[in-house]
């Protein structure tokens, strides 16, 4: 069964999604699509513009950092906690709730910082594995200028469970500052970089450190550029699923192979996936995962965050921390 999801502008468009995922620069684009760089430029201006329902970020590898993902659905509004990313409010039933995510130093002392705030019933997943949609993914077709999700192409995969965070790189305040440009927009330079990066950090690092920093530091975390898709949000509200069980893994990578699931948070036996499921799809998704042993609970989730923290000020307090710590 296939279900229609987005409608595009043309084939180029596509063909620079499929390629941009594992490219750092419009070149490599060029290079994969035989498109000239002109029209690259062009058509990526467009989403960088907000013209199109596409959004792309540079995404990293935080866990070797040694940092965790975490998310927490609890009944409490809480505005102020220790490495809170954002906080947005969902619905079960009509009934008010808050979804709030964090990025966590992943010791025990940070951890339970967070959690003692929270009553003991509240649903937390943390992140051990982080999956999202891809273009090539098996359950995406393009076809005539439409995205659509093909449910019988949903494959189940038997991977290795997750595995705990360690650090493997050190970040200084010169990587959170490229952070900072790149998630702004995947392909910043870093000429541009260097001209704001006397406003972030209180002095002007040059491209030729930037570079240095971005390969011998940077390129061991880049895991690629990550495209959300977007749909009509009055014909596909955002929806949160939150999977308990065995094989909750396994579910929650099955999902994320169709273009309107954005994100999913992956425990030893529970996640979290996001995004906006078309309400045909639902009957036979829960068809496709009645075989396995996993529990279900749909909550409706308000599209805009009521709290929202840029993840390289989350990195440049910790820094500080640490500073403090090592003194």
């Amino acid at each position: 069964m296939m279900i229609p999801f987005l409608s595009l502008s043309d084939d180029k468009l596509w063909t620079i999604l499929e390629a941009l995922e594992d490219s750092l620069t419009l070149s490599e684009i060029a290079k994969k699509t035989g498109l000239e760089k002109y029209t690259i430029s062009r058509k990526l201006s467009e989403i960088k513009s907000g013209k199109t329902n596409i959004r792309l970020r540079f995404e990293v590898n935080l866990e070797k950092n040694g940092f965790i993902n975490v998310g927490i659905i609890g009944r409490k509004k809480i505005e102020i906690l220790p490495f809170l990313q954002s906080y947005r409010e969902v619905r079960l039933l009509g009934r008010k709730m808050y979804l709030y995510t964090f990025l966590i130093p992943y010791d025990e002392d940070p951890l339970n910082e967070v959690f003692s705030n929270f009553e003991e019933d509240a649903l937390t997943v943390r992140g051990l594995e982080r999956k999202w949609w891809k273009v090539n993914s098996p359950a995406t077709i393009y076809m005539d200028k439409t995205v659509y999700g093909k449910l019988d192409n949903i494959e189940l995969r038997r991977e290795n469970p997750p595995t705990l965070p360690s650090r493997e790189v050190d970040l200084d305040d010169v990587d959170v500052l490229l952070l900072w440009g790149k998630y702004r927009w995947p392909f910043t330079s870093m000429r541009e970089i260097e001209r704001e990066s006397e406003k972030y950090l209180g002095r002007r690092i040059s491209h030729q450190v930037l570079s240095w920093h971005f390969k011998r530091h940077f390129l061991k975390l880049w895991i690629g550029n990550r495209v959300w898709l977007y749909g009509d949000i009055e014909q596909m509200p955002y929806r949160l699923l939150y999977l308990e069980g065995r094989d909750s893994p396994y579910a929650a990578r099955a999902l994320v192979q169709l273009p309107w699931f954005h994100t999913a948070y992956i425990d030893y036996d529970k996640a979290l996936v996001s995004g906006q499921p078309p309400c045909p799809s639902m009957p036979h998704l829960y068809k496709s995962l009645g075989d396995l042993d996993v529990n279900v609970i749909d909550f409706s989730m308000e599209p805009s965050t009521l709290k929202w923290v840029p993840l390289f000020e989350i990195l440049k307090r910790s820094l500080k921390k640490e500073e403090v710590t090592s003194r």
